[in-house]
């Protein structure tokens, strides 16, 4: 998708960190509509006021992902009211720091809920609509966490594991049956949102909201597969693959990639 401009984006949690950074992306770029889905009705308000009397269309709708009911029912509303979805970022995500005894059920399948299983489902709800189109485009927000296991995140890591093994799974099944949709999966390191506040591991510095965005931008407009930052991240799992596991987990331990959220 070489540009954005005329085009309807739907962005999950598009109402801060992030996501809004994105919408303010696409308002930049030129889209005609941009569609929030948020839980954060206060931050949603905010959204409305700002882009109240802009050219571009802010429509905001609140939206908890983990009701996959209310999923379906508010993509077929978007539907009737817009039209269908030329980009689709699935951008909404929670990360909770602690030992996986210490977790509660909730939260574990809350993690999954949101990181994981959500994403699938709004894909699965637009894929039919937006193949209608010349051209479209979902961008799937995984993590660089989601190539490796750290203590106190390792339910996050599993959550982000699943979204990047589906979404690379859904680009080439999409190849296949609807070579109109691309699709790009990102693998950011902690980005500078708050989200990941404490984070700390020399190999990974922080990333600057700004050049994640153009980062992802980028990547769209020249339909790459696959966006990692830093670069590096994307060599983890042959890293990993060339040393075996119990060196792997040597250096993970010496090197402070294990205290990564020791905070």
């Amino acid at each position: 998708m070489k540009v954005i401009k005329g085009k309807t984006v739907l962005i999950t949690g598009g109402a801060q960190g992030m996501g809004k950074a994105y919408l303010d992306k696409a308002v930049e770029e030129g889209a005609t509509n941009v569609i929030i889905w948020d839980v954060n009705e206060a931050a949603m308000r905010k959204v409305d006021e700002e882009y109240k009397y802009h050219s571009t269309r802010v429509y905001t709708y609140k939206v908890d992902v983990t009701n996959t009911g209310l999923i379906y029912s508010t993509a077929h509303e978007v539907l009737l009211e817009i039209g269908p979805v030329d980009l689709l970022i699935n951008n909404a995500g929670i990360v909770d720091s602690d030992y996986f005894q210490d977790q509660t059920k909730e939260k574990i399948d809350l993690t999954m809920q949101i990181n994981s299983i959500a994403p699938m489902h709004i894909a699965r709800a637009f894929i039919e609509s937006m193949a209608s189109l010349e051209e479209a485009h979902i961008v799937n927000i995984a993590s660089g966490a989601a190539y490796i296991y750290c203590p106190k995140i390792i339910t996050y890591c599993a959550s982000k594991w699943a979204i990047l093994g589906w979404s690379e799974g859904l680009n080439v099944e999409l190849k296949e049956t609807c070579p109109s949709i691309k699709v790009t999966t990102v693998t950011p390191g902690h980005i500078d949102t708050g989200m990941f506040d404490g984070a700390h591991f020399f190999l990974m510095p922080k990333i600057p909201t700004e050049e994640m965005v153009n980062a992802v931008w980028q990547g769209i407009k020249k339909n790459k597969t696959l966006i990692s930052r830093p670069k590096r991240l994307s060599f983890i799992p042959a890293f990993k693959a060339f040393l075996g596991r119990s060196k792997w987990n040597w250096i993970a331990k010496r090197s402070g990639l294990n205290d990564f959220m020791a905070h």
